[in-house]
């Protein structure tokens, strides 16, 4: 759209850049490699004073032809197309004045000397000598790792300032509290905004769905999704024969235990485009649903649904109140069967208890307790037969 603003800047700029670059070499400058790793010293200590631009320089160069919007490329036509007639009119004075401007040789040598100016201001990039220490500053002191020994812009520190970083978190800081405040002053106020919900009309059976990530740029952010239920369509748009069609066409887009048809799209930049295509691929499906082959010879194929079972409890299992009685009543009845078990089992510890108490002999200090125990015979085991040896 602006293919004249361009030429004229590139081609005054090149005409004024390329004589500066050589106006410095033939004064004792050595030429500059842009984007070169390699060191050298780009600036001598004392240089020499530049050269003055030849005057007639200006006077070589081409005037532009008029302006027309018949000249516009391809991209900047269809721009042009899109501006509103207002639009078009400043944008049209503008560059007619800035082609009257650049054929004018009095505007013209303004322009040029403004020009140097700028090419004059630019810096000179200087690389490190090879082989020479680097100083890596203040904050880079006693650092072991070597990827963070690196050159920053805080190398002359005069404690009149904080660092970079600490800039950084103070513009955090200084963003939380922004979003502090709308939350606190602006967001209470769109409760006036508010409106009761209403379902939408049973004309309005496509559901579009957007996906926003707070500000933040995502590739997935374009994407829009639209959902219909098939059972909607008739029989204001289609028999229940096209509804058939229509499913067999929408393939595994359609979920036959819900019943939706469910489609997105994400080929454009913005969600209107994909929400247009998305509407648009809509109302070719019903008009081939109407008008294309039926496909009565192929059944539906439901195939790519596979249903989800949800598991639900029985009624039998609702915990109501006669239900908490019933199971109490169990509960004690268990709790009696076990303390009568309990009574039944013999405890060893009072059996042991009863009898050293009633039987004298285990008794210690009776008069039976010292006498020599009695005496009970043992049968004792004959001895083994040695085996011979062979």
């Amino acid at each position: 759209m602006a293919t004249t603003a361009r030429s004229l800047g590139r081609s005054a700029f090149s005409f004024t850049f390329t004589h500066a670059a050589r106006r410095n070499v033939a004064a004792g400058f050595p030429r500059a490699r842009w984007f070169s790793a390699s060191p050298s010293n780009l600036m001598p200590e004392d240089p020499p004073v530049p050269a003055s631009r030849p005057t007639n320089l200006p006077d070589k160069l081409p005037n532009l032809p008029e302006y027309s919007p018949e000249n516009f490329g391809k991209e900047d036509r269809s721009m042009y197309s899109m501006m509103s007639p207002e639009d078009r009119a400043v944008f049209d004075a503008h560059n007619r004045k800035m082609v009257e401007d650049f054929n004018d040789p009095v505007k013209r040598k303004q322009m040029l000397a403004q020009l140097d100016k700028l090419v004059e201001r630019q810096p000179v990039i200087k690389f490190d000598e090879a082989g020479l220490p680097r100083n890596n500053g203040f904050w880079a002191e006693e650092e072991e790792d070597e990827f963070a020994q690196v050159e920053d812009a805080d190398d002359e520190f005069h404690d009149d300032d904080i660092t970079s970083m600490a800039h950084a978190e103070l513009e955090v800081h200084r963003e939380i509290r922004e979003y502090a405040r709308i939350a606190a002053w602006d967001m209470p106020a769109l409760s006036s905004l508010a409106e009761p919900f209403t379902l939408p009309p049973k004309t309005h059976l496509l559901r579009f769905r957007y996906t926003t990530y707070m500000g933040e740029q995502h590739p997935a952010e374009s994407k829009v999704v639209v959902e219909l239920c098939s059972k909607d369509l008739v029989p204001d748009h289609l028999t229940e024969a096209q509804r058939q069609t229509f499913l067999k066409l929408v393939g595994p887009r359609y979920n036959p235990q819900t019943d939706t048809v469910r489609m997105s799209c994400e080929k454009f930049v913005n969600r209107a485009q994909n929400k247009r295509y998305l509407g648009e691929l809509v109302g070719s499906l019903l008009h081939e649903a109407k008008n294309g082959d039926a496909f009565a010879d192929i059944p539906l194929d439901t195939r790519h649904h596979r249903p989800k079972t949800n598991l639900r409890f029985p009624d039998e299992w609702v915990m109501t109140e006669q239900r908490q009685k019933q199971l109490a009543a169990r509960r004690a009845e268990r709790l009696a069967l076990e303390q009568d078990r309990l009574n039944d089992i013999v405890d060893g510890n009072a059996v042991v208890a009863h009898a050293v108490n009633t039987i004298p002999s285990l008794t210690p200090g009776s008069a039976n307790a010292s006498e020599e125990p009695e005496r009970v015979g043992v049968r004792v085991a004959a001895k083994a037969k040695k085996t011979r040896r062979l």
